[in-house]
């Protein structure tokens, strides 16, 4: 994990640890934004990321799992997860931006069957790294849609006309796959879009 991080110059790994104890200790002493686990049971991860939240209550906490542990995770969601990802799937080739929109406040979900039917529009590790792929202004354009604004109320302040903030949308459902305004907008949301803060802290497990 941190070789796949040492790219993200935003991303600063304060520790690793191996085991739950030294986990929780870590948290409590370091405080991380964002804790990246490898657990394969739900009691496991349950229990852990319960104490882990209570060292540090603002934590953000992604797993990286087994198929069959992360889809019934995602169907009950008893924990509150900012992101379950499939162990041996490409989402690891996207693990910066999926870090990046967790920390935003987002929400990212690996597109297995149970998943998708379960909670539609789903923000996949593809479409994180798409979503961040955006320009600046494609990015502002997405994020008063989400707050409700139509086309007119999108193009005043951007000195932009109403055809060009159409434009700009058709260009975002294209790049992300969305079939429409709402997805988009539930895209926009579960996936945070506010400004990035400079660098920010991460613990793996």
């Amino acid at each position: 994990m941190r070789q796949l991080l040492k790219p993200c110059g935003f991303i600063t790994v304060v520790g690793t640890t191996s085991d739950d104890d030294a986990t929780i200790a870590a948290v409590a002493a370091k405080c991380p934004d964002v804790l990246v686990l490898h657990v394969s049971d739900a009691d496991a991860l349950h229990s852990l990321a319960t104490s882990a939240r209570e060292a540090c209550p603002d934590l953000k906490i992604v797993l990286l799992t087994d198929e069959d542990v992360a889809i019934p995770l995602i169907k009950a969601s008893v924990t509150r997860l900012e992101a379950v990802l499939i162990r041996g799937g490409d989402c690891l080739e996207d693990i910066g931006a999926i870090l990046r929109i967790v920390h935003r406040g987002g929400a990212v979900t690996s597109d297995y069957r149970a998943a998708v039917a379960e909670r539609e529009p789903t923000v996949t590790p593809r479409k994180a790294a798409r979503l961040m792929s955006l320009s600046d202004r494609e990015t502002i354009v997405l994020k008063e849609l989400a707050r409700g604004c139509t086309n007119a109320e999108i193009a005043k302040p951007l000195h932009l006309s109403v055809a060009t903030i159409k434009s700009d949308l058709t260009r975002i459902m294209n790049v992300t796959g969305a079939s429409g305004r709402v997805e988009l907008a539930v895209l926009a949301v579960r996936c945070g879009l506010v400004d990035d803060d400079g660098p920010w802290r991460a613990t793996t497990s």
